[in-house]
């Protein structure tokens, strides 16, 4: 939890935790990650793949996909009085942060989308709110000026991020669509496990 906390509320990459039996990866593979999350599935039950809301979706009867290039699978189906992690077919489809909030998972398989990214240079997490695509969350308040809008922005998509990273209970499994955040994660994971052997 200090990692995640550090990530959103700090903006910063902090050394891979010790997890203590808590099963927490990055995957560099999309095609390897969803097979991760189905296998967990499988076993467990309660699994699933969420991921920020940087993709179009629209209730309007269409699909809409997350990450067509790499996970390649569509936005949570919504039926209503049931619960969107408990119905099966869910494990094919990508929860968003309201369909989940408030809800535990056994795994969570977290997709970070574009509008989180890395910045090798200040070492710091950056947020592009224009690769948000919540539009109902983009609404603007009269009394913001530039500057207070684009920092609520920000703001409301770390706290989105903060939210999808806590739903795994037993464990958590990240795929970061940038490569620059995914490479430093990679990374990050790697030196963790060089200095446990």
């Amino acid at each position: 939890i200090d990692w995640i906390d550090d990530l959103v509320d700090q903006r910063r990459l902090s050394p891979w935790p010790e997890t203590d039996g808590f099963d927490f990866q990055v995957v560099a593979d999309p095609s390897r990650f969803k097979d991760m999350i189905w296998e967990k599935d499988q076993v467990l039950g309660l699994s699933r793949i969420i991921g920020t809301f940087d993709y179009e979706h629209k209730k309007d009867g269409n699909s809409y996909l997350v990450d067509p290039g790499g996970i390649n699978l569509p936005w949570n189906s919504t039926v209503n009085n049931k619960t969107w992690a408990e119905r099966p077919e869910t494990i094919h489809e990508v929860g968003s942060i309201y369909t989940i909030q408030g809800f535990d998972l056994n795994y969570a398989g977290v997709v970070i989308g574009p509008s989180v990214d890395y910045d090798p240079e200040t070492d710091w997490i950056v947020v592009d709110p224009n690769r948000y695509m919540d539009r109902g969350a983009k609404v603007r308040r009269a009394d913001m000026d530039d500057d207070t809008y684009a920092q609520a922005l920000e703001q409301m998509i770390l706290n989105s991020l903060n939210v999808l990273l806590k739903r795994g209970v037993k464990g958590l499994y990240l795929y970061a669509v940038n490569p620059r955040l995914r490479d430093k994660l990679l990374a990050l994971q790697a030196a963790a496990k060089s200095t446990e052997e």
